[in-house]
C-alpha cells in the first residue's frame, strides 16, 4: 500500500514538474525561431535556428535599457530593505523593551496582512502631492518605486530575520561584550555575519517581488526611458503586429537574473527559510 501511495505521489510530482517547466521550455525554444516559424508551428522543434530575436529585443526594443532599470531598482530597494530590516529585527529581538517590542512587532505583523494593491491610489496621490506641493521630485523617477518597494518589503523581512536571530546563541554576544564591543559592534561584527542565510532569503524574496512588479511601475513611471522590464514587455503586445520572437527573447532575458541567483544561493535560501524553526 505504501509503495502504491509513493508511486501516486511521484507521478503527481512528475506531472507538476512537467506542467511547470514545459512553458519555460516552449518559450525558450521558440525564442530561437523566426517569427514566421512561430506563427506557423509554435509547438514544433527548431528548424531554422536564429539569434536575431535576442539582438532585436536588446537593441531595437531597448530591452537592454529596461533590463538595467529593473536591475538597478530591484537591487537598491532590496539592499536598503535588508539593512533596515536587519537593524530593526536585532533591536526587537535583543533589546529588552517588552511592551514596546510586542506593539512594534504586532504592527509589522498587521502590515503583512494589508494588500499592497489597496494602497495604490493613496500612494499615487501622496507621490503626486509631494512632487507638486513640496517640490520634491519623486513622481516619474526611480525613487517613486524604490521607496514604496522598501516600505512594502520591510514587514516580512523583519519577521524572517527576527526568527533567525532568535536561533542564534546569546553566548556569542556575551563574549563580544566581554571583549569590549558596543551594541553596534555586536551587530556589525558578530550578529550580521551570522545572519547570511536569512539575509540571502530576504534578498531573494524582495528582489523577485521588485523584479516582477508591474502595476506600481506602470503607474509611477510615464517616461519611456525609465520603464522597467515588465512594463516594457507588456508594451510589446501590439496585437496582430506583435513580434513573438522578440517578446519571447525578452522573456528569457527577464528570467536570467532569477535563475542565476537561485543557482548560486540555493543552499543559503533553504538554510535561511528553515533556520527559524530550529529554535524559537
Amino acid at each position: 500500500m505504501s509503495k502504491l501511495k509513493n508511486g501516486f505521489l511521484h507521478a503527481f510530482l512528475l506531472l507538476y514538474v512537467f506542467v511547470t517547466l514545459y512553458p519555460l521550455f516552449w518559450g525558450f525554444q521558440n525564442s530561437f525561431k523566426r517569427h514566421v516559424d512561430i506563427v506557423a508551428s509554435p509547438f514544433s522543434l527548431i528548424k531554422n535556428f536564429t539569434l536575431d530575436n535576442y539582438a532585436n529585443a536588446w537593441t531595437s526594443a531597448n530591452i537592454g535599457r529596461y533590463f538595467v532599470n529593473s536591475l538597478y531598482i530591484s537591487v537598491v530597494a532590496s539592499v536598503v530593505t535588508i539593512v533596515l530590516a536587519s537593524m530593526t529585527a536585532y533591536a526587537l529581538t535583543r533589546m529588552y523593551f517588552p511592551k514596546m517590542n510586542k506593539i512594534v512587532t504586532g504592527v509589522f505583523l498587521l502590515a503583512i496582512m494589508i494588500p499592497a494593491g489597496s494602497l495604490l491610489i493613496p500612494l499615487y496621490r501622496f507621490i503626486l502631492n509631494v512632487t507638486n506641493d513640496l517640490h520634491i521630485p519623486l513622481y516619474d523617477t526611480h525613487l517613486a518605486l524604490i521607496l514604496p518597494y522598501i516600505a512594502f518589503g520591510l514587514s516580512l523581512s523583519i519577521i524572517i530575520i527576527m526568527a533567525f536571530i532568535k536561533s542564534l546563541p546569546r553566548e556569542l554576544e556575551e563574549a563580544g561584550v566581554m571583549d569590549g564591543l558596543t551594541i553596534y559592534g555586536l551587530f556589525w561584527k558578530i550578529v550580521l555575519p551570522l545572519m547570511t542565510p536569512a539575509i540571502v532569503t530576504v534578498f531573494i524574496i524582495n528582489f523577485l517581488g521588485h523584479w516582477n512588479e508591474y502595476v506600481l511601475a506602470n503607474v509611477m513611471l510615464s517616461k519611456e526611458a525609465l520603464r522597467t522590464l515588465p512594463v516594457a514587455m507588456a508594451a510589446m503586445n501590439n496585437g496582430m503586429a506583435m513580434n513573438y520572437g522578440a517578446l519571447l527573447a525578452a522573456t528569457m532575458f527577464s528570467i536570467v537574473p532569477v535563475v542565476v541567483i537561485y543557482a548560486i544561493l540555493q543552499e543559503k535560501i533553504i538554510e535561511g527559510l528553515a533556520a527559524g524553526s530550529v529554535k524559537g
